[in-house]
C-alpha cells in the first residue's frame, strides 16, 4: 500500500495563490470524493478566504474515506485560473506513523536503560 500524505477525518488545509496577488476574487474548491463523485450534499463547494489583502486564500475540507480526493479552485464565476490537485487519504498518514515510530522508540530507549540496570553486578559487601 502506498503512503497516505492526509488521514481521514482530519481537515486538509487549502491554498489558493491569485495570479498577480490579486485581491478581491472569490475562490471556490470543489470537492470529489474517493470514488471521483462530486458529492455536494455531503461535500459542499468551499469558498477559500483571503488571508488580510494578499491574494491568498485559504480553507480546508474534512475526508471521511481512503482514497484520492481531488479539489479543483477557481476563480468564480469565470473559471478561470483553475488549479487541481489530489490529496491521498488513508487511515494513518506519514506524519501520525512518523509521530509513533518516535514514541516507541522513547519507550525502547527507557527498556534498554532499565535493562543496563538490570544487567550491572550487585556490589559485593
Amino acid at each position: 500500500m502506498s503512503s497516505k500524505e492526509y488521514k481521514i477525518d482530519e481537515a486538509i488545509d487549502l491554498g489558493y495563490q491569485a495570479s498577480g496577488h490579486v485581491s478581491g476574487l472569490s475562490i471556490i474548491a470543489e470537492i470529489y470524493d474517493e470514488t471521483g463523485v462530486k458529492d455536494t450534499s455531503n461535500f459542499p463547494d468551499v469558498t477559500l478566504v483571503e488571508v488580510g489583502s494578499s491574494g491568498t486564500y485559504r480553507g480546508s475540507f474534512i475526508p471521511d474515506a481512503e482514497g484520492t480526493w481531488q479539489v479543483i479552485t477557481y476563480v468564480t464565476p469565470s473559471g478561470d485560473g483553475q488549479v487541481v490537485k489530489n490529496y491521498s487519504v488513508g487511515f494513518h498518514n506519514v506524519h501520525s506513523v512518523g509521530d509513533a515510530i518516535v514514541a516507541m522508540n522513547v519507550k525502547i530507549d527507557d527498556l534498554d536503560t532499565k535493562v543496563d540496570s538490570l544487567d550491572t553486578p550487585p556490589m559485593a559487601f
